[in-house]
């Protein structure tokens, strides 16, 4: 049987039932197979839905908070260069009544080395994340892991979506813009954009010592002539006389 009745008042981390009994609902959560308040409230058993929560004395919901763990879905309002600001909206596949809001710190977004916020999120993205504390305001986020990062973007220049190219890089198929996200591998799926590699910045290839060493020997040696014969003379002068004489100085040699 559950441990409260609808009307009783609780506080967060009461105990309200098992799950076997009902699951959880708004201003609840699980642990353990156990369900505790998740805030302070009046209890709200629904036997037709088996489902029991916690609500304000005139019935309203209350703002229920992200346990650790929790994935959630968010706006990004505002970044820095340390941190970005979130407005959540999305609970575990669940809308929020009221928006909170969460904050990603720089070193919550990637394990590789990240100098700037700005090079990873902007305002206007749409992310996902994962909650590292438990009923607190600000949120605690983070980025790491495969399935979290930004899953849509827009362009900072004309406003348009951005299409995912090769990893983390994207460009506006509108303007052409190129620009830098920290991308969740599902990037753009649910909002109907496809990934274009054949879109990606082409690297121009890499000469080797050799060949920098050729292009050393040319710039030393200066433009070549042919002579009258056709034959490159890398000296800068023709090999021979045009009328077949030899001059004073070929003369001399002989």
């Amino acid at each position: 049987m559950a441990d409260v009745k609808s009307g009783d008042i609780v506080v967060p981390g009461d105990q309200l039932c098992v799950i076997e009994e009902f699951m959880p609902s708004f201003g609840t959560y699980e642990e353990d197979g156990v369900v505790f308040a998740a805030t302070s409230g009046q209890v709200a058993v629904d036997i037709k839905r088996r489902e029991i929560k916690v609500v304000n004395p005139d019935g309203s919901v209350r703002i229920s908070l992200p346990m650790r763990g929790d994935v959630l879905l968010g706006e990004v309002l505002n970044a820095y260069e340390q941190r970005a600001e979130v407005s959540i909206v999305r609970r575990n596949d669940r809308d929020l009544h009221n928006a909170l809001i969460g904050e990603v710190h720089i070193s919550n977004v990637t394990r590789r080395y990240v100098k700037s916020m700005h090079d990873v999120l902007k305002p206007g993205d749409i992310i996902r994340a994962k909650a590292l504390n438990t009923h607190t305001v600000p949120v605690e986020l983070s980025l790491v892991g495969p399935e979290f990062g930004v899953i849509f973007a827009k362009c900072s220049k004309c406003g348009g979506p951005l299409t995912l190219t090769t990893y983390n890089n994207m460009i506006c198929l509108q303007c052409e813009n190129r620009e830098t996200r920290e991308t969740a591998n599902d990037y753009g799926k649910r909002f109907g954009l496809e990934p274009r590699p054949d879109l990606a910045p082409r690297r121009r290839p890499s000469r080797g010592p050799r060949d920098r060493y050729r292009s050393d020997s040319d710039r030393r040696r200066g433009p070549s002539r042919r002579d009258s014969r056709g034959r490159r003379d890398s000296r800068g002068g023709s090999r021979g006389r045009s009328d077949g004489r030899r001059s004073s100085r070929d003369r001399r040699r002989y």
